[in-house]
C-alpha cells in the first residue's frame, strides 16, 4: 500500500521529467518489496496461443498503419510494461485475491491517471483497469496482459481518440 502512495504522490505535483520518475518508479518499486516474487511464465498453451493472436493484431495495424510504430513502441515499453508491471504484477498482488483487490488497483490506476493526464481519462481508463485486473487474477500471465494493453492503447489512438472528438463536438 505504501508503494502506491508513493507513486500517487510522485503524480501529484508537475515538475520536468515527472512521467520518467513515475516509470521508474512503477518499474523498480516492486523490486524492493523483499515480500514480493517475481511473477511465474505461464506456459500454457492457450496463453501463448492468445499472446500470439495479440501480438499478430498489433503487427497487422502496424502494417495498415506504419505511421503509429513509435506510438505502439513507446505505449509498449513506457505505458502498457511498467502500468501492468507494477498495478497488477505487483500492487494487486499484494492486495490479495478477489474483486476488492482489483477494484483498490484499478482505482489507484485511475487516480494515477487523472492526476498525469485529466479526469476524463481517469474515467476512461477504470473500466479497462477492471478487465486487466480480472484477466490478470485469471491467467496470471503479465506478457498476455502487457499485449493486452498495448493492443487496446493502439486501437483507441488509431480508431476511438477521433470518434471520441467527433461526439464531444457535437456535445458543445
Amino acid at each position: 500500500m505504501l508503494n502506491g502512495a508513493a507513486l500517487a504522490g510522485c503524480a501529484v505535483f508537475y515538475y520536468p521529467g515527472r512521467d520518467y520518475v513515475l516509470i521508474g518508479l512503477m518499474l523498480f518499486l516492486p523490486l524492493l518489496d523483499r515480500g514480493w516474487k517475481l511473477p511465474a511464465f505461464p506456459s500454457r498453451r492457450g496463453n501463448l496461443i492468445a499472446s500470439s493472436g495479440l501480438a499478430l493484431a498489433i503487427a497487422g495495424l502496424l502494417i495498415w498503419q506504419p505511421q503509429s510504430l513509435s506510438y505502439a513502441i513507446s505505449t509498449l515499453f513506457l505505458a502498457a510494461l511498467p502500468e501492468e508491471w507494477f498495478f497488477r504484477a505487483y500492487f494487486m498482488t499484494q492486495l490479495g485475491q478477489g474483486r476488492s483487490s482489483n477494484l483498490i488497483a484499478s482505482l489507484l490506476f485511475s487516480l494515477l491517471h487523472g492526476l498525469t493526464h485529466d479526469w476524463t481519462t481517469a474515467l476512461l481508463v477504470f473500466v479497462p483497469s477492471l478487465f486487466y485486473g480480472w484477466l490478470y487474477q485469471r491467467t496470471r500471465d503479465l506478457s498476455l496482459l502487457v499485449l493486452t494493453h498495448a493492443l487496446s492503447n493502439l486501437v483507441f489512438v488509431l480508431f476511438l481518440v477521433t470518434l471520441l472528438a467527433t461526439f464531444q463536438g457535437y456535445l458543445r
